[in-house]
């Protein structure tokens, strides 16, 4: 689907936690740049600041939902403009801006992103990743978070204006003297914990006291807990038929026994079977659910999804995770890419991915071909770990080529993940295929 958007809003973060000042910059930029579509974006792996141990994403994702969300009087009118995106959740490594803003203008086809950058990491531009394709692809928009800085910043605009030939607009939002790290130490403290209380948003401050978020003595593990997994595996008669059910069951147990050939090849222990699982049993979890309900569903999170109805549910099923299940980036990743692939997946994405095409309920003639073509192959070379790998990639090169045919053939829509992902697979530089 061809969007109209024009003016793209792109409002990022650690969000740890989200606060009142987080929200008036929010409240400015919608009225001040109007923009079409705003992307509320928590980083993954921030580049310039520190992340606790322990930290999650998908909580940081959800305490997001909570500051920002529609029940906030001065932006409910935005809300309908308003995406909570995993873009840069479900990238591997440090989340770089000029990643994410060459992928939203990719998306929309626009020639710049209405940026928001906080004053602190405005002082410090010019030494993010490819700063100076940033100034050419963005309008940079900033408030000052302090009186104090509020001159020194209208100064650095104009140097960076001189200097680079950039557009910037400074929001003229009354500035909040609070930081993230200053709110965490004090949420730590019970003995502060109501004087917080003016820091934050109503439902984020209950949520946070309310699972003791930043006061507990040891972080969680990142890894899915055994808990998770059985409540997924609980939900699922629930949510999917019959057939789905013993389609999915079925994934899980291809899945991981590929997990057994493959995560220790990539340095992951026994542990990350947990992820394996999880990844697995939601693959389908929307599946049954109609189409009206995944695009108003995922309205919320992506725009220009639209004409791809049949990977709708990994989409879906992916988000629907990270609100629920408080998924780690790796099982969203898995189960957003299950269908289509995408450029350089990692380990746990791949495993889905070909565990699902398959699995010994697959009849159809290629899935059929290609079990037995990766059966033998991993079998006769099951001490060679780089053919291993190449094995792998391509299976899922062939599955890939198969599928883009079926649909061109037939005359369906082909997703450009699709395109993508056998791009990638079919370039050796990324592969480096050896002969099996």
């Amino acid at each position: 689907m061809e969007c109209n958007y024009k003016k793209i809003g792109l409002f990022g973060g650690t969000f740890n936690p989200p606060h009142i000042g987080h929200v008036r910059a929010l409240e400015s930029f919608c009225r001040e740049i109007c923009p079409d579509v705003v992307y509320i974006m928590p980083s993954n792996i921030p580049p310039h600041k520190e992340i606790s141990e322990g930290d999650s994403p998908a909580l940081r994702f959800h305490m997001a939902q909570l500051a920002f969300g529609g029940n906030q009087a001065d932006i409910s009118e935005y809300s309908e403009k308003t995406v909570f995106s995993a873009i840069e959740i479900s990238r591997t490594g440090k989340s770089y801006s000029i990643d994410t803003v060459n992928k939203l203008i990719s998306l929309f086809g626009c020639e710049k992103i209405y940026m928001y950058v906080g004053s602190d990491m405005l002082f410090y531009f010019e030494q993010w990743k490819d700063y100076k394709e940033l100034f050419k692809k963005c309008v940079l928009v900033t408030a000052a978070r302090c009186s104090a800085d509020q001159q020194k910043l209208k100064e650095r605009c104009e140097e960076y204006r001189v200097k680079y030939d950039c557009e910037y607009i400074l929001l003229p939002l009354q500035p909040f003297d609070i930081s993230s790290t200053e709110l965490r130490d004090m949420l730590s403290c019970k003995n502060s914990l109501y004087e917080t209380k003016k820091y934050l948003t109503g439902e984020l401050y209950e949520y946070i006291i309310k699972n003791d978020v930043y006061c507990k003595k040891s972080p969680p593990d990142d890894i899915t807990s055994k808990k998770t997994t059985e409540e997924i595996r609980g939900l699922l008669p629930r949510n999917i038929d019959k057939n789905r059910l013993e389609h999915t069951f079925s994934v899980e147990k291809t899945a991981l026994s590929l997990a057994e050939i493959y995560l220790p090849l990539y340095g992951y222990s026994d542990k990350y079977f947990e992820d394996i699982s999880a990844a697995a049993l939601l693959h389908d979890f929307t599946k049954n659910r109609p189409q009206e309900w995944h695009e108003s569903y995922l309205n919320r999170f992506m725009r220009g999804f639209a004409g791809y109805p049949a990977v709708y549910h990994s989409w879906s099923a992916a988000y629907y995770a990270l609100e629920n299940f408080f998924v780690n980036p790796r099982v969203f990743r898995a189960v957003y890419s299950h269908t289509t692939g995408r450029a350089d997946m990692d380990i746990f994405e791949k495993i889905i991915y070909l565990a699902d095409f398959i699995e010994p309920g697959r009849k159809h003639d290629s899935c059929i071909k290609l079990r037995e073509k990766f059966n033998f192959l991993v079998c006769r070379h099951l001490n060679e770990q780089d053919k291993l790998i190449n094995i792998l990639d391509k299976i899922i090169l062939e599955s890939l080529d198969g599928t883009l045919e079926h649909l061109k053939n037939s005359g369906k829509p082909v997703c450009p993940l699709l395109f993508e992902a056998s791009d990638f697979l079919s370039d050796e530089k990324n592969v480096g295929f050896t002969s099996l």
